[in-house]
């Protein structure tokens, strides 16, 4: 079990504590992208290629090097941020790779938070923040780093507005509005921002009236944030489609010589001849069908071979399955060893938070069932790992705060910010906690 807190000292212990964390997610960012530029924006990274011709013709399309059209294979948040960065700067990667650490380092910054709202304790936050920094990925060519950092200040968000559903109008609309926009970078996102709220409401015991006037105005704002995207989709194709990418992804990880990563698959050649960034002939064949029904023809395409080779589908999706949560290490040893210690501290986690009986246990198992489905069936890559880490970040720093001393961690903070920063932890803060009990009267997150 781990100690209560001293509740008078956690506020101002939280802030010092998030910007230690901010501040060293920042250093180590830094110098894992020495020198800045040293990561490619070359063939292969459709968000970047859109960016280019977005600025260069103004057009969000052409993402395959050749000049197939408007496009909706990647939602649009990124690309027009990848544009501006190569507007008001000229060389794209310097500004993006900055602005990936930056959202990295704010990720740490609120795992702090978000612990509080699991645990009503930021312990857990700290060693989460800790395992964020070895874990977090270096990728300016996606929008990994930024989806998952709208996602953790967007459900810090809803942790602090739902205890007042009833009033919180104009919060809940912003709530929407963060988590409409994770939608323009990862679509899949909002089932996340849903399910958090939806558990938070149930957790306080909201009456209906108010939770139903919460999750509305939320579902409402986050959807007017997809309109125009929805609209300028159905004027080009007649279709209200938010993205046409399903049929090619899962075309080229499903047939002959598919294997089970985005890595091996690169390595034997199947995807450089079954994917229309790699393959040249696949690109002509969609410039000339159309995005939207070569998207139909190769979803179609995927189903039948399913359908015909059970048994090699269902080796790929297992050998998927595993990969989704211990990705392939080839590409980012590091950071992807990270991520399986993280997987593998989380149980443990999950295993304490069913003994304490947690009311976050289940939005996080309902998360980790429902959101990695569709990835299943594609293949498996590091970053389709990352936009849930946080789900597993918290309960692995649960399982590490129960056996470790709250006055070594402690120390360890102290003496990070007296490197850095001349902050002061208030006294009292994570010291002699387990002769405190917590405020009667203090909101209980899940």
């Amino acid at each position: 079990m781990i100690p209560p807190r001293a509740p008078e000292a956690e506020p101002q212990g939280l802030i010092h504590s998030s910007v230690a964390l901010f501040l060293c997610a920042w250093i180590v960012g830094m110098a894992q992208s020495f020198p800045l530029g040293k990561f490619g924006f070359g063939h292969g990274f459709e968000m970047a290629a859109i960016a280019r011709n977005l600025a260069d013709h103004g057009t969000f399309g052409n993402p395959f090097g050749i000049a197939t059209g408007p496009t909706a294979v990647v939602p649009p948040l990124y690309p027009l941020f990848l544009a501006a960065m190569i507007k008001i700067f000229g060389d794209v990667l310097p500004a993006a790779q900055v602005a990936n650490i930056a959202a990295n380092a704010l990720t740490a910054a609120f795992l702090p938070a978000l612990a509080r709202a699991f645990y009503s304790d930021a312990r857990p936050g700290l060693f989460a923040g800790a395992l964020w920094i070895l874990a977090m990925p270096v990728m300016p060519q996606w929008d990994v780093s930024f989806t998952v950092a709208l996602e953790t200040i967007g459900c810090f968000f809803i942790f602090k507005t739902t205890s007042r559903a009833g009033r919180a109008g104009c919060e809940a609309a912003g709530c929407g509005v963060i988590a409409g926009l994770t939608s323009l970078l990862n679509p899949v996102t909002f089932l996340i921002f849903g399910t958090w709220a939806g558990f938070r409401l149930l957790s306080l015991r909201a009456a209906v009236k108010d939770a139903l006037r919460y999750m509305s105005i939320l579902v409402v704002a986050a959807t007017l944030c997809n309109v125009p995207w929805l609209v300028r989709n159905y004027r080009i194709w007649h279709a209200p489609v938010l993205r046409t990418n399903f049929g090619m992804t899962v075309y080229s990880s499903n047939n002959d010589c598919a294997q089970s990563s985005l890595f091996k698959d690169g390595a034997n050649g199947c995807y450089q001849t079954t994917h229309p960034i790699a393959s040249e002939s696949e690109a002509r064949l969609l410039q000339k069908m159309g995005e939207i029904e070569y998207d139909r023809r190769r979803t179609a395409d995927a189903w039948n071979w399913i359908r015909s080779h059970g048994a090699r589908f269902r080796q790929l999706t297992l050998e998927r399955m595993v990969e989704f949560w211990f990705p392939d290490p080839t590409p980012a040893p590091r950071q992807v060893y990270a991520v399986w210690a993280i997987t593998l501290l989380s149980i443990p986690g999950i295993a304490l938070m069913a003994r304490t009986r947690s009311r976050g246990l289940w939005f996080v198992l309902l998360v980790w069932l429902a959101y990695p489905l569709v990835y299943y069936i594609a293949v498996s890559a590091d970053r389709y790992r990352y936009p849930i880490l946080w789900t597993s970040l918290l309960p692995a720093g649960y399982s590490l705060a129960a056996v470790w001393p709250a006055d070594r961690l402690l120390t360890w903070f102290r003496c990070f910010q007296a490197q850095v920063k001349p902050l002061r932890i208030s006294p009292g803060y994570g010291a002699n906690s387990d002769a405190r009990q917590p405020d009667a009267n203090r909101t209980q997150g899940f």
